[in-house]
């Protein structure tokens, strides 16, 4: 039976409105767009108190910065989509450019920030936002399912035999088109959030076994492919979404527990081996006779002991694999309140590894948690969406969740291990690091998430 209900009045909200229901009304504020505004005019002056060239590059910014933050606002506002969303990724997007500013000034990284290749990673994002309206659809497909798989397929094999590595550390994540470097693994996290709608689509209904056997597959084509490219920072995040994807959309059951522990502890398993293997292989490494399959499987076994052994110890090796480490533990001694007033600029890869390091090295700790903050934010709020979209269309609760997820578990993965908490990835910070291709995915999840925080109203109306 089809129930017709009129919208109601944000500001009058009746006894018999459900609770989820008041609690969203009241994110729907425009004062958040004000917020984010001041907060961006803010920034330009503590700019100011550290670097002159930073704050008047930010300035010249400050005028398209706040006009674009007002036009987004309003359409969310009038959209009655997540303000406290919008909020939190405005405070991170404009505390990025400031500290890229900043460190351009202080670390003199390779090149220079550059805001052309923001606005362009921006207005990408736009588009990809305008067309998913559409492009959801095709999810509905149960082809969809087996096109990510190709897709994903197709670019590990483009990178095997196409990619470099612009950093020198064998990892062949890159390919160079038209002077623009693209790191293609980013995109196979896209095709990863894809293929999982597509999997728990609301329009038809898979069994258990072709859920557990279809993600498998997908999952062993990433473990293959950053296997064979040597990128493995990017699959922990795919392993990740395939353990959690799994756990909170298939169905309880007894085979789903197993599977889960299974796959966890074979990972677990090969991580433990890698070591024995790297002890193994080091003296025919050190005579110079690796060869054959032992000289394939040493990169690897290599790459994760030594990311282990520096996590244990930075001392180990503190000229090589823990030079990094070392440096950003120097820099967060000397961070504080209000950063170092030495200007120590010593972090290696400040703009994109260690910007969560830098930022606390430059502007203190205090800006730091408020960075954290905000990044546990979008996961609260994606979460929450995510369960309220749930009910209705699964489809649309299995996207939310993954991109709040991927951007809320790569931002804690690579803060906690560019601070020697966990063994480091190597990965960009959403939005406090610079990077083309990884921001264009920044910005493509975030209108996700507002894009579909919007509809829930839509949908009651209609119904």
């Amino acid at each position: 039976m089809t129930n017709h209900r009129k919208k109601q009045d944000t500001t009058d909200v009746s006894l018999s409105q459900p609770e989820e229901d008041v609690i969203y009304v009241e994110d729907k504020s425009d004062r958040f767009i004000g917020h984010v505004m001041l907060f961006e005019i803010l920034m330009a002056g503590l700019l100011a108190l550290k670097s002159g060239t930073a704050a008047l590059h930010y300035v010249i910014t400050l005028v398209p910065m706040l006009i674009i933050t007002g036009i987004i606002g309003n359409i969310c506002y009038q959209k009655s989509a997540d303000m406290k969303l919008f909020s939190a990724c405005g405070y991170l997007a404009s505390l990025g450019i400031g500290l890229q500013f900043l460190i351009d000034e202080v670390y003199a990284p390779a090149d220079t920030f550059n805001v052309i290749k923001y606005l362009i990673a921006l207005l990408l994002a736009v588009l990809f936002i305008v067309f998913y309206k559409y492009f959801r659809k095709i999810l509905t497909q149960r082809s969809t399912v087996y096109i990510m798989m190709g897709v994903s397929a197709a670019i590990y094999l483009f990178l095997i035999f196409a990619g470099y590595d612009p950093n020198g550390y064998g990892t062949n994540a890159w390919v160079s088109i038209g002077g623009f470097t693209i790191q293609l693994t980013d995109f196979t996290k896209v095709s990863a959030l894809l293929f999982y709608a597509s999997l728990f689509s609301s329009s038809f209904r898979n069994d258990e076994d072709k859920i557990l056997s279809l993600s498998t597959i997908f999952f062993l084509i990433n473990l293959g492919g950053s296997v064979l490219i040597h990128e493995l920072g990017s699959f922990l995040i795919l392993f990740i979404l395939h353990m959690s994807m799994l756990l909170i959309f298939l169905k309880h059951s007894r085979r789903k527990r197993i599977y889960l522990i299974s796959i966890f502890t074979i990972c677990f398993t090969a991580v433990a081996l890698s070591f024995l293997l790297y002890k193994l292989l080091l003296p025919s490494y050190q005579a110079g006779t690796l060869s054959g399959i032992k000289a394939f499987l040493w990169p690897f076994a290599r790459k994760i002991y030594e990311r282990f052994s520096v996590t244990a110890n930075l001392y180990n090796d503190p000229y090589g694999a823990g030079y990094q480490m070392l440096q950003g533990k120097k820099a967060l001694w000397m961070g504080g309140l209000f950063g170092n007033t030495v200007n120590f600029n010593a972090i290696p890869v400040a703009e994109s590894d260690m910007a969560f390091v830098a930022l606390i090295c430059t502007m203190g700790f205090p800006l730091a948690f408020f960075a954290l903050i905000q990044l546990t934010r979008i996961a609260i709020r994606g979460g929450e969406l995510a369960n309220k979209l749930l009910k209705k269309t699964p489809q649309d609760a299995v996207v939310v969740f993954g991109a709040a997820a991927m951007l809320f578990m790569q931002g804690a993965i690579v803060i906690l291990g560019s601070c020697n908490i966990i063994p480091f990835t190597g990965l960009p910070i959403p939005f406090l690091s610079r990077g083309f291709t990884y921001q264009t995915i920044v910005f493509c999840f975030t209108g996700i998430l507002l894009h579909l925080s919007q509809e829930k109203e839509e949908d009651e109306d209609v119904q």
